[in-house]
């Protein structure tokens, strides 16, 4: 529900933070995943979203980063954003995984443009709250993600599979905060950005 308050962004959201590399980690957390070239060499992201508004906010967000990026269809009128095979990206990719499988790195922690790209990739408002989806259902990465929420001072509510898998913000003060972390909504986002 949406109050007349006006939102007041916070010296410690995404707006006051310089765009790194390291708010990559909210990509993952959305569902995004690494491919790593021969020899680790050099490595790409790629996560699939529905809506154009997404491609355009995060390859927008990915430009800011010094990153090129493109687009490719993919299955369910899905459109998979990724970035450029780049060696600066192999250091993160290394963070990220394990041979062929993801894991989690042992220093994540979300900066607010890290849980601004996991809203632009997976975020939507529901009847209850707004909804931060995520690919892993019940393993070390979702609770990870609750951590990382909490740790935002985001205390979320765990979906499990219905209308999920993700977390769900809840509480006028909670999204509040969340508008507060995550600044002015990109173009088109519309109802998928919480007001606060």
């Amino acid at each position: 529900m949406r109050d007349n308050h006006r939102v007041q962004f916070s010296l410690f959201g995404a707006e006051a933070e310089t765009p790194l590399l390291i708010d990559l980690d909210g990509l993952l957390l959305a569902g995004g995943d690494w491919v790593r070239t021969d020899r680790d060499a050099a490595a790409r992201l790629s996560i699939l979203v529905a809506e154009p508004w997404r491609v355009a906010a995060l390859q927008a967000e990915l430009d800011a980063r010094g990153l090129a990026s493109d687009t490719a269809a993919a299955p369910g009128a899905l459109t998979a954003v990724r970035t450029e095979i780049t060696q600066v990206l192999r250091p993160y990719a290394a963070r990220w995984t394990r041979g062929a499988s993801l894991r989690m790195p042992a220093d994540l922690a979300l900066t607010a443009s890290g849980l601004r790209l996991w809203s632009i990739a997976a975020g939507r408002l529901d009847e209850t709250g707004y909804l931060l989806g995520m690919s892993d259902a019940d393993g070390r990465l979702h609770r990870a993600g609750g951590a990382q929420l909490a740790r935002l001072g985001l205390a979320a509510v765990d979906i499990g599979l219905r209308g999920g898998p993700g977390w769900r913000v809840t509480s006028a003060k909670r999204l509040r905060r969340l508008a507060e972390l995550l600044g002015q909504p990109p173009a088109g986002a519309g109802r998928d950005w919480p007001a606060g």
